[in-house]
C-alpha cells in the first residue's frame, strides 16, 4: 500500500483538527494516523469499487487454522517437537495464524489446541508440544 508523505498524520490531530484529517482522507484518499512514531490507524475514504480490506489482507497473510499451522512449523522442527511458546512464536512469525483481534496465539490456545486434536498432537513435560504421524502420512515430509 502506497502512502503519501503528506498523508502521515500524528494521531493527536485527530483530536484536535479532525476536519483538517478528513480534507487530506477526501484529497488523498487514505490517511495514516502515526502514534509512537509507528503507523496505528488507517483512515481511509469509503469506496465501493475496491475490494475489501478482507480481501487485501487474505492475499499477503495465508490463513490457517491454528491446527495446521502447529503441523507446518512442528514438521520443520527438530523430532518435530518444540516448546509451545517458541511455537506460537514461529507461528507469528511466519504469518501462518493471527487471532481475530489480530494478535499471536498464547502459548495456552496451543496447548489446548493439543487437546482438540490429541491423534496428531502430544504435550510432553515442560510445556514441549510434539506432532505425532497421522494416519498415512510422516511428520518428515
Amino acid at each position: 500500500m502506497e502512502v503519501k508523505l503528506e498523508s502521515l498524520v500524528p494521531y493527536e490531530q485527530i483530536k484536535n483538527d479532525a476536519g483538517a484529517v478528513f480534507d487530506l482522507v477526501e484529497k488523498n484518499g487514505r490517511v495514516v494516523l502515526i502514534k509512537d512514531n509507528l503507523p496505528a490507524y488507517i483512515i481511509m475514504k469509503f469506496d465501493p469499487l475496491l475490494e475489501p480490506i478482507e480481501k487485501e489482507v487474505a492475499q499477503k497473510f495465508p490463513k490457517y487454522k491454528l491446527h495446521e499451522a502447529m503441523k507446518i512449523v512442528l514438521l520443520e522442527a527438530e523430532n518435530n517437537t518444540m516448546h509451545a511458546a517458541a511455537l506460537a512464536d514461529e507461528i507469528f512469525k511466519r504469518n501462518l495464524y493471527l487471532q481475530k483481534n489480530g494478535l499471536k496465539a498464547k502459548y495456552n490456545q496451543i496447548r489446548a489446541r493439543c487437546g482438540h486434536y490429541p491423534a496428531m498432537f502430544e504435550t510432553l513435560p515442560g510445556n514441549m508440544i510434539k506432532l505425532k504421524a497421522v494416519a498415512g502420512e510422516h511428520p518428515e515430509l
